[in-house]
């Protein structure tokens, strides 16, 4: 009888682990799920960058294609600041006066040929509210990112959107150093 009773509070022990694992639907633990396995969207943007050196309010438009990207800036007058794209290790910037520039580094390539810090590859997994492994994160009431501190950047999430089920960013602020960018989501398509 004794046997049978460890056994059994065993058994019970583990399903009470494995239930924990689960996540309850619209929980933050299922949300992240879903934002992980998100890996094909597209948004359009506002994005405000302030430097050292200059203000500028520019408009954003971002393909995501799994690892693969397409980044779209253009001035207020909708004249190409650059267009920024990822296919597999390559990444290759068009500047304003049609000139091709590549490297393995889209945020060295950026700094080096526009002076801007644009934390490109992190930006892509931040602008979905999905904070990584090391980041420290605090929530808002609703269990969502509310800041983000992580490689020298902090991170303010001051909206979110309900998409499809998923409550994605809607407004946020960047900051690093003399750096301060400020992006306006006004439209997300997920596929």
């Amino acid at each position: 009888m004794r046997i049978t009773l460890i056994i059994l509070a065993l058994l019970w022990l583990s399903g009470c682990a494995y239930k924990a694992e689960e996540a309850p639907a619209g929980s933050w633990l299922a949300q992240k799920n879903s934002l992980e396995q998100l890996q094909d969207w597209q948004l359009s943007a506002k994005l405000g960058i302030i430097t050292a050196e200059e203000r500028g309010s520019l408009s954003l438009f971002w393909r995501q294609n799994s690892d693969d990207y397409r980044m779209n800036l253009t001035n207020v007058v909708g004249k190409r600041v650059f267009d920024l794209s990822r296919s597999g290790n390559k990444v290759a910037l068009i500047d304003s006066k049609g000139q091709q520039h590549q490297a393995t580094d889209a945020r060295e390539l950026v700094w080096r040929l526009t002076g801007w810090d644009l934390p490109v590859e992190q930006l892509s997994y931040w602008i979905k509210g999905l904070p990584g492994a090391d980041d420290q994160v605090t929530y808002d009431e609703h269990g969502r990112p509310q800041t983000i501190n992580a490689h020298g950047w902090q991170l303010r999430y001051f909206g979110y959107t309900q998409i499809d089920g998923l409550w994605l960013p809607s407004r946020l602020d960047l900051t690093h150093k003399e750096t301060k960018l400020r992006l306006a989501i006004h439209q997300w398509e997920l596929k």
